[in-house]
């Protein structure tokens, strides 16, 4: 009888396809999605991108398009991050208790 061996193959960590788009494929994605020929669904499955991606050249055409036709158009800075106010309240109604119980510190 013919007895085999077992190898271990060390597993290697599968690359990822990473694809480089044009800034012409982004134009395109980005005017299908404006003038509503293609979903953002359809987008995101049709070019293997997330759907964060996609926003994120729909952000950077309209912040172009927006700087060519405006020179003193300025991009809003962006501020501190901020929790949603449902979020804040929570905590405020959260903690507000949990601080109270809490002694004052002593010197």
């Amino acid at each position: 009888m013919k007895q085999e061996t077992a190898t271990a193959v060390a597993s290697e960590p599968k690359k990822r396809n990473t694809r480089v788009f044009t800034a012409k494929e982004k134009c395109q994605a980005v005017l299908a999605l404006w003038s509503g020929r293609r979903s953002a669904a359809a987008l995101t499955k049709e070019l293997g991108v997330p759907w964060a991606i996609l926003n994120l050249w729909e952000k950077r055409a309209l912040a172009g398009a927006l700087t060519a036709l405006d020179p003193l158009w300025k991009q809003p800075e962006e501020g501190p991050l901020r929790l949603p106010n449902r979020l804040e309240r929570l905590m405020e109604q959260t903690l507000k208790p949990a601080l109270a119980a809490v002694p004052a510190p002593t010197n």
